[in-house]
């Protein structure tokens, strides 16, 4: 048996993809469950950012009574494919409502695993972010560099 390549996703494909994030977090805003049950795989994991995970069905009661999505930005996003499998990654943050009805930002690096699925349509299977922190170890030059890129787009 031959290994799949990890390959950069072809236009197309990318085009596709992020149509479906943009459909996702539209969406999130909308609370629009019937495009939310489109976009995200019965076999859904989604981990939020305190370490909660989901189901596909808990995730929809979850945006169902908490409307809890504001707004989002996202940045630059690296698209990685494997057969039929699309690993997304990239800087997420979110705008979200509190209990209080105060809002607050939640901002880190993501995760994201699409599937193609027997009739063609790209679905969410995985989610995962990981909010920022403290640095415990003095950053490298190269990880200055990144984190210097992260503070300039947020800038702008």
């Amino acid at each position: 048996m031959r290994a799949a390549p990890v390959l950069p996703a072809d236009e197309a494909t990318r085009t596709a993809i992020l149509e479906v994030e943009r459909r996702r977090q539209q969406a999130l805003l909308d609370v629009d469950l019937d495009t939310l049950r489109d976009v995200y795989d019965d076999s859904l994991v989604h981990t939020h950012a305190p370490g909660l995970t989901h189901t596909k069905e808990q995730l929809l009661r979850h945006v169902a009574t908490r409307a809890p999505y504001k707004g989002a930005t996202r940045g630059e996003l690296t698209i990685r494919l494997i057969g039929d499998v699309a690993i997304m990654t990239g800087r997420l943050i979110n705008r979200l409502g509190s209990p209080d009805g105060s809002e607050r930002t939640v901002a880190g690096q993501v995760i994201q695993v699409l599937r193609r699925c027997e009739d063609g349509a790209w679905r969410f299977v995985s989610f995962q972010m990981t909010p920022d922190g403290e640095h415990v170890w003095t950053p490298t030059d190269e990880e200055k560099a990144g984190l210097e890129t992260i503070a300039e787009q947020e800038r702008t």
